[in-house]
C-alpha cells in the first residue's frame, strides 16, 4: 500500500509539473490568445463512448491538465495592464 501512496504522490507532483510546462509552452506562442488556442488545439478529445474505465479516467486527467494550463494563461493575461 505504501508503494501505491508514493506513486499517487509522485503522480500528483508530475501533474503540476506538466501543467506548468504546458503553461510556459503556451506563453512561447507570442500572444496569450495564441497560447490558449494552441492548448485547446492539442487537448485530447473525449472518447465517444465513456464507461469510466481506468484509461478513460486517465484521459480525463490529461484533459484537466490542459484546462488548468488554459486557466493559468488566462489569469496571467488578466494581470496585465490595459493600454488605455
Amino acid at each position: 500500500m505504501n508503494d501505491f501512496q508514493n506513486w499517487r504522490a509522485d503522480t500528483e507532483q508530475q501533474i503540476g509539473d506538466w501543467t506548468n510546462w504546458l503553461f510556459y509552452e503556451a506563453l512561447k506562442k507570442g500572444t496569450y490568445n495564441a497560447g490558449i488556442h494552441w492548448l485547446q488545439k492539442n487537448k485530447p478529445e473525449m472518447p465517444s463512448s465513456y464507461k469510466a474505465t481506468a484509461g478513460e479516467t486517465f484521459s480525463t486527467v490529461i484533459r484537466t491538465i490542459y484546462d488548468d494550463a488554459i486557466e493559468k494563461v488566462r489569469y496571467e493575461a488578466m494581470k496585465r495592464p490595459t493600454n488605455y
